[in-house]
């Protein structure tokens, strides 16, 4: 159908179906019209006319609804790859060039990207004004699109100034503009709405005196502007630059009359596939409302001419899209400004990932160890873990201080962890130092943040997507990163014992988002995981400035994750033995109120603040099956191994040199020391129970002095 009215629209006028000829718009001079070298006529186009192909979203990809807001522009905006610069200067240039995108500390000028989904064309448009050189509330764009025969209106070209024809043809061609009839008009868009969409009206002639053709009047395409007005156009103006869409219906915007001398009847819409001729236009004014004080730019056209006549615009291809039918995709959670991530040499996308994403291996404990419940099996047992981990990234502003000093000779302040499993729960012990009594009273907690399944990505087959050739869906999934309830786990708050929140991302608990084709997932409790965490035999104790800290997490409770990740009212299975979890500890406190300028943040792994909403920045840790095993003397003389104290000196046979570490039963270290040969005077240590740990050796020894 639609090939065949177009055909009979072409043939109309190659028949000269309407008598006389159209002229262009009046304010068209082309005698301006530079000459070129070997080019008599238009007929050899000697513009770039640059052709921009437009992706689809898959299907499934729903863009009609819209609740649109500055991260989620953002986030699109950065999705829809290289922009295009609105920055060929039309205006007289009195009131300058301010276009500075390129430079290396831009402040003014406009960009546009856009995307379709077989529907509508969505144009992304940011327009730049950092320091304010433009009169306030000036800045504009004008939308140009033809559906219909982008590169000429003339269905046979022949170009004016090689005609030997009459004046008919010679006007026709000299015309170039783009007419009402085949759809299309240049919409004036500003403050999110778009005010007129007009064209040169090619039915709506008036026949010129002295001249053998009727001129067309400059006036507006009612379909068009009807569909703009309904349409879910954004507009946001924060911080000295605009972000916007402009919606443009197939069958509105972007619709063309099935009969071209008929306005008033049925009309095509565009469809995927098809070529429109296409241009962008900014505005502004400086200094005042004279036209000296303009300062206007295109994308495409190098004059101000740009819907006088497509010659000069440039094209858009409608692609269709790729892949099979996608299901709607999960935004990351809105705080989460992947904007702030910094540029890694080398890495094209997060599928690289440039943290260090610290690795532990948490060891058994053996079977007669007892869960800690009183400080001195706390102390015991912290003693015999090895090397604590510090939580020491600071991802708080500042302003309140870096009070961290656990590294320095008279340490006071910070936190740190340690960790051992039994095979049916995993242990947190957690350590909190503040010695001064810097922090508000009360104000000290933690933050425990794990995920079972898929630590690296939330992703089962994860593809970075700046290196993506998918469409949107896939886009959008690699973008979020964010931990989802499904997956298991969640971020924990732990406080005086007991914890009072175990919340994710709740992607089943989702909101449908205007405009974007996806849900975005809710931040709500893993009730699943919180019941368990709720029975759970968790230690708390805040003797002399420290806080010692024991949080219980269950294998099939707290650390449990849906069978069906579709169902979370179903079976949940365990994390096993052998199996590695994404994990972060994050370590709060308050420095004279309760002002946020006032917290004092620290995370163990992540270098930002954002360590649940992607646990892209998180470590990562393996429950081992090795068994710690703390040996009697007995057991070790059996094993050619002795440790023991005798007089000032701790002896050590069975190994010839080795690095050596002493621990009190507070799990303080009190002695180091490096290559000992069989011997080592400790006569500056107390009388007292000791831990003994010896370089490459997992056990840890206990002696008495």
């Amino acid at each position: 159908m639609r090939k065949i009215a177009t055909l009979l629209f072409l043939t109309l006028f190659a028949a000269g179906a309407f008598g006389q000829a159209f002229s262009g718009v009046s304010w068209v001079n082309w005698n301006n019209e530079p000459d070129y070298p070997d080019i008599t006529g238009y007929a050899d186009n000697p513009y770039d006319n640059p052709v921009v192909v437009v992706n689809q979203t898959p299907p499934g990809l729903d863009l009609g609804n819209i609740t649109m807001n500055v991260p989620t522009f953002d986030m699109a905006w950065g999705l829809l790859g290289d922009s295009m610069a609105v920055a060929h200067l039309t205006s007289n240039g009195v009131a300058g060039d301010l276009f500075d995108l390129g430079s290396e500390t831009p402040s003014f000028g406009a960009a546009w990207k856009a995307i379709h989904d077989g529907a509508n064309l969505y144009i992304l448009l940011k327009y730049w004004d950092l320091n304010a050189q433009a009169d306030a509330g000036s800045l504009s764009f004008e939308v140009m699109a033809q559906p219909t025969s982008p590169v000429r209106h003339e269905p046979s070209f022949i170009a004016a100034s090689d005609s030997a024809e009459a004046a008919v043809v010679a006007y026709q061609n000299m015309a170039y503009c783009r007419i009402v009839e085949l759809g299309g008009g240049k919409a004036v868009f500003k403050d999110g709405a778009v005010s007129e969409y007009s064209a040169t009206v090619g039915l709506d002639k008036v026949e010129q005196d002295f001249r053998g053709y009727w001129a067309a009047n400059w006036g507006s395409n009612e379909h068009g502007l009807l569909a703009l007005a309904q349409a879910p156009h954004f507009w946001d103006d924060t911080d000295g630059v605009i972000r916007a869409i402009m919606v443009m219906s197939f069958d509105g915007a972007l619709g063309y009359p099935a009969d071209p001398t008929n306005l008033e009847g049925d009309y095509m819409a565009v469809e995927v596939g098809d070529t429109i001729a296409f241009d962008i236009k900014s505005n502004s004014l400086v200094g005042g409302a004279e036209n000296d004080n303009k300062v206007e730019y295109f994308w495409a056209s190098d004059k101000n001419q740009g819907y006088a006549a497509n010659y000069y615009s440039g094209h858009l291809i409608l692609k269709e899209a790729e892949g099979p039918a996608a299901t709607p995709a999960f935004s990351g959670v809105s705080w989460v400004n992947w904007n702030n991530e910094p540029d890694y040499e080398g890495v094209t996308g997060y599928a690289d990932n440039p943290y260090d994403n610290p690795e532990v291996t948490i060891l058994k404990a053996p079977a007669s160890w007892t869960p800690v419940s009183d400080v001195a099996g706390f102390d015991a047992t912290w003693g015999i873990l090895g090397d604590s981990m510090a939580v020491s990234n600071l991802t708080s502003n500042g302003v309140a201080g870096d009070l961290f000093d656990l590294g320095s000779e008279a340490p006071s302040f910070g936190a740190a962890w340690k960790a051992v499993h039994d095979g049916a729960n995993f242990y947190v012990l957690l350590k909190y130092w503040d010695l001064n009594g810097q922090a508000d009273d009360g104000s000290l907690s933690f933050e425990i943040m794990a995920q079972p399944t898929s630590p690296v990505r939330h992703e089962y087959s994860f593809e970075a997507a700046s290196d993506s050739a998918e469409a949107a869906v896939l886009a959008y999934q690699n973008m979020a990163y964010c931990r989802i309830v499904e997956l298991g786990g969640g971020k924990a708050v732990f406080k005086d014992g007991a914890v009072s929140e175990y919340s994710a991302t709740v992607a089943y608990d989702k909101v449908e988002q205007d405009f974007r084709g996806y849900w975005a997932a809710n931040w709500g409790s893993n009730e699943h995981g919180l019941l368990a965490l709720a029975q759970s035999a968790h230690f708390w104790d805040n003797t002399d400035g420290v806080i010692r800290a024991v949080m219980v997490m269950s294998f099939d409770g707290a650390l449990g994750y849906p069978v069906d990740p579709t169902n979370l009212e179903g079976d949940y299975n365990a994390i096993q033995v052998g199996e590695t979890f994404a994990f972060d500890v994050k370590s709060n406190s308050l420095v004279g109120g309760a002002e946020n300028d006032n917290k004092v943040e620290y995370f163990w792994a992540s270098d930002k603040n954002q360590g649940y909403a992607a646990n892209y920045y998180s470590g990562h840790l393996t429950l081992s099956d090795e068994e710690i095993v703390i040996s009697s003397i007995r057991e070790r003389e059996a094993n050619n191994l002795k440790v023991y104290i005798h007089e000032d000196f701790l002896n050590i046979r069975g190994v010839e040199v080795t690095d050596v570490e002493i621990y009190s039963i507070t799990g303080a270290k009190v002695k180091s020391a490096r290559d000992v040969s069989g011997q080592l005077n400790i006569s500056d240590i107390n009388d007292g129970i000791y831990i003994v740990k010896l370089k490459g050796i997992p056990n840890g020894y206990k002696v008495v002095k």
